[in-house]
């Protein structure tokens, strides 16, 4: 089956958005490496990018020290992950992922298109999908936006968080996807679908800031409701039965 065959699913058409402020930038302009493989592909990924020494991250009952980058607009936890169908992220079974926009971007034969990483501050990852164009080697449509990553171990300063999302000018309109997945089906308590729609939606998106408690994705300065924390207890000691079993 062909890129060109599929069709996204009826309900991606009737997704909601999530409202964005007039204008944002990125986290930081210190983009870092460009990473070569990623800026000139379509469906590849590159890693593992370690956080350093003495550095790792709690996700969803696993701890990584490092993370995989997709071409597509996502990082990946344990494996590196290719796959270019837009999904919502609560449900998508690819890999324990974290993803800023999700869709079937490209970078081939572009000398704009580029996806840097940044390693430079130890317990910190930030990637950056910089100017990247759409499947099939589309370029009237552009996209810029940066995931930036944090050990549970990184002292991050007040009003911060560990993992930001970041969104600067978007204008493809294809159907793009963001948040916290475990990388299994169906949806447990915790994972996050933070968005499902038309990519350009995001341009300009306010920045969001979460925390990962005990490996539980948080809304940076918003305290749990009663009950939350245990059914996203329950949950993980479901997704640990799922883990042994697979």
């Amino acid at each position: 089956m062909t890129k060109r065959s599929l069709l996204l699913p009826a309900l991606f058409a009737a997704a909601s958005c999530l409202p964005g402020a007039a204008s944002a930038a990125l986290y930081t302009t210190a983009l870092g490496s460009q990473i070569a493989s990623l800026s000139d592909c379509d469906d590849c990924y590159s890693g593992p990018y370690g956080f350093g020494a003495g550095h790792s991250l709690s996700y969803f009952g696993g701890s990584y020290n490092g993370l995989y980058v997709g071409s597509n607009g996502y990082v990946t936890l344990g494996e590196g992950v290719s796959d270019f169908v837009t999904r919502p992220l609560d449900t998508q079974d690819l890999a324990p992922m974290i993803a800023a926009l999700f869709t079937d971007l490209d970078s081939r034969a572009d000398d704009a298109s580029r996806v840097y990483v940044n390693t430079a501050q130890a317990g910190q990852i930030i990637v950056t999908w910089s100017q990247m164009g759409h499947y099939d080697t589309t370029y009237s449509v552009r996209s810029t936006f940066q995931l930036v990553i944090r050990s549970d171990q990184f002292a991050y300063a007040k009003g911060e968080g560990q993992v930001g999302f970041f969104y600067d000018t978007i204008t493809d309109d294809a159907i793009a996807s963001a948040g916290f997945g475990d990388g299994y089906f169906p949806s447990i308590p915790g994972e996050v679908a933070l968005f499902l729609g038309p990519a350009s939606a995001q341009s300009g998106a306010a920045p969001r800031w979460f925390v990962l408690r005990d490996g539980i994705p948080d809304v940076v300065g918003q305290v749990p409701e009663p009950g939350a924390l245990g059914l996203a207890a329950l949950g993980l000691l479901g997704l640990g039965l799922r883990r042994r079993r697979g």
